[in-house]
């Protein structure tokens, strides 16, 4: 009897051991990626002040291409600014750190941004444009 309770405790602990040593990534499913921009950048339908932003995608089982932009304040609170939709962006070169990529504007507007990745990940998400705000966005 010693050596089955034994056993049985033996086998608890390992299993207790597996969950608690196994890292908790809540990042990983909504992807929560931090980001300050020194100067006013573009989003679909916004421009964002520069500042704190978080961008997450939205709690949705049935998509993944809804993205949620929080500002966040100095007590690191956050505020929703806006949600857009996005497209998936496959990646070759997989990042270490949260990226953001640019597109080109006009002189005097502010940069838009193109796409983000969250780090470790080959697919990030590109905003999604209106075509009037694509067209701005491209044009010299």
């Amino acid at each position: 009897m010693n050596i089955k309770l034994n056993a049985f405790c033996l086998s608890g602990l390992i299993a207790l051991g597996t969950f608690l040593s196994q890292p908790v990534k809540a990042d990983e499913w909504n992807k929560r990626t931090e980001f300050q921009f020194s100067v006013p950048v573009q989003i679909p339908g916004k421009v964002l002040a520069p500042g704190k932003y978080v961008f997450q995608l939205a709690d949705i089982q049935s998509s993944r291409t809804v993205v949620q932009v929080f500002s966040e304040d100095a007590g690191g609170h956050d505020t929703l600014v806006t949600t857009v939709l996005a497209v998936p962006d496959y990646v070759y070169d997989t990042p270490d750190k949260p990226t953001v990529q640019f597109e080109e504007r006009r002189s005097g507007n502010p940069e838009a941004i193109h796409s983000w990745c969250y780090p470790g990940d080959n697919t990030g998400w590109e905003l999604v444009y209106s075509g009037a705000e694509a067209v701005t966005t491209n044009s010299n």
